[in-house]
């Protein structure tokens, strides 16, 4: 749904403040709803901001978001798969969640396989 204007708000606000006009009456001569102008009315008289509330919030909050802290650790170890690097950095957080920072911090990487690594390690 669209969000109303600052100027219907403010007019709405204007009216009820300076002409005195009621909320009913309001409602009717801006063709906006009761509750909706009750909402302007109340939110104005709390704390003065009447404005749109849409759009200000998008998706959740962000739990882990030190990408520096994740590509130093992996520069330090190399061979760190995902579960070493969230134990270290963000143990609190589920690997589900975790596996969805490094995707939402766009950091990718490719490890060997640590059984390749010790075969390496053996035949060197």
């Amino acid at each position: 749904m669209k969000a109303y204007s600052q100027d219907l708000r403010d007019r709405a606000i204007d009216l009820h403040e300076n002409e005195e006009y009621s909320k009913g009456k309001i409602s009717r001569l801006l063709k906006v709803g009761y509750q909706t102008i009750c909402e302007w009315v109340r939110r104005y008289k709390k704390t003065g901001d009447y404005s749109s509330k849409q759009h200000l919030v998008k998706g959740r909050k962000a739990k882990f978001t030190d990408k520096q802290a994740i590509l130093d650790y992996i520069a330090k170890n190399p061979d760190a798969d995902g579960i070493e690097i969230r134990n270290a950095l963000a143990p609190e957080l589920p690997m589900s969640t975790f596996y969805d920072t490094l995707r939402r911090l766009e950091i990718t990487y490719k490890k060997r396989a640590k059984i390749q690594t010790k075969i390496r390690k053996q035949q060197g």
